[in-house]
């Protein structure tokens, strides 16, 4: 009866220092956008969700969480103080002026054109986009409009439609109702390879309009010092299981 009881007590501490442990915990808020596969706002997850469990997992201190924000507004949440940091995010993208430090993450990406084969032939497509229309993203950076996001300057120079995840840029395509899409190379593969079926029907360019430096974006004031979060980032993507995940 005794042993019974001890036992009982043993769980009811065991079960009180979980429970502290993840109540002490500081909150890291991360910003999430439709940037998938690193995050797709259909699905409500992407690489970002692995990446945080994983970072959880390497320590106590901190539980790192996924905040959605609109990809327009997420340089506004950033200063607002409403995010902490973003993952897979490249500092040309109107990073300058805004208070931050950045990170390496490892990640090899390139935003690429597609066209449907029935309109691209061969790469010469490619070539210009001249006459063409333009499938982008809300919010989004591109080469060939030197980096300027405002929807405004980008309908007035291309002809051009902003949709909100790349999906839909992929069924723009595919239905025709524009000549060319951009997307990152890595959603497009996957996309491909979740969806075999398609895949005869997909050009990709050889031609990248521009290579990505994604890497972790944080504010300085955030909870986590940046010493702290270096030497996480710095293991994190040293292990396996993060390399895995591309």
């Amino acid at each position: 009866m005794k042993s019974c009881f001890f036992g009982v007590i043993l769980v009811l501490i065991s079960m009180s220092v979980g429970a502290t442990t993840l109540e002490s915990r500081k909150t890291v808020n991360v910003g999430a956008y439709g940037f998938a596969p690193y995050y797709d706002l259909e699905k409500g997850r992407g690489i970002i969700n692995d990446v945080l469990k994983q970072l959880n997992e390497m320590q106590n201190d901190f539980t790192f969480q996924v905040v959605e924000t609109p990809s327009r507004r997420r340089y506004q949440s950033f200063t607002e103080r409403k995010v902490d940091m973003y993952f897979f995010e490249d500092p040309k993208w109107s990073w300058k002026g805004i208070e931050h430090y950045s990170l390496p993450l490892k990640v090899d990406d390139a935003e690429v054109y597609i066209a449907h084969r029935k309109k691209a032939k061969d790469q010469n497509y490619f070539q210009s986009l001249n006459g063409k229309s333009i499938a982008g993203i809300v919010g989004y950076h591109y080469k060939f409009a030197n980096f300027n996001p405002d929807e405004a300057s980008l309908r007035a120079k291309f002809n051009i439609i902003l949709v909100t995840h790349n999906q839909a840029t992929v069924r723009m395509v595919l239905n025709n109702r524009v000549d060319i899409g951009v997307v990152p190379r890595s959603y497009i593969r996957q996309y491909l390879r979740d969806n075999p079926d398609r895949y005869d029907e997909v050009l990709i360019s050889d031609k990248v309009d521009h290579n990505y430096d994604l890497r972790l974006i944080a504010n300085p004031k955030a909870v986590i010092t940046k010493e702290r979060l270096s030497k996480l980032v710095e293991s994190l993507v040293k292990k396996a299981s993060y390399k895995d995940l591309f």
